[in-house]
């Protein structure tokens, strides 16, 4: 009986631990598109839908999404949108092209041009 409940106590603070670990190296990945071009728009609306529908998606990191354009889109999406009328982010970051993604994984930026909503999941993956 002993046994059995300090091999639950372990149990629980191994996952416990493990589940930590896991926030503490999350991923954080910003997306800047301009959704003015129905290209970027599609990508955007493409990933939303990808993320929608998938739970896993939505723990492995964080996503957001930033639209550098003078047209704002509603932010009624699963994925968090952020309208950059201001330019704020754009100075932030310095994308190069768009659309541009920037991974934060421990402190360190990665940017890249993207092509696909499989280059955006791959951020999230780590």
């Amino acid at each position: 009986m002993n046994r059995l409940w300090l091999f639950g106590v372990l149990l629980f603070l191994f996952g416990f631990g493990a589940d930590a670990g896991k926030v503490q190296g999350r991923v954080e990945c910003f997306v800047f598109i301009d959704a003015a071009i129905p290209e970027q728009l599609a990508l955007f609306k493409q990933f939303n839908r990808e993320y929608y529908l998938s739970p896993t998606l939505q723990r492995l990191g964080s996503m957001t999404f930033i639209n550098i354009g003078l047209q704002p889109l509603a932010n009624t999406t699963t994925v968090p949108l952020i309208n950059d009328t201001t330019g704020i982010w754009v100075r932030k970051f310095k994308p190069q092209s768009l659309p541009a993604m920037f991974s934060m994984y421990q402190g360190k930026p990665i940017q890249q041009a993207l092509k696909d909503t499989r280059e955006i999941r791959q951020c999230l993956q780590g």
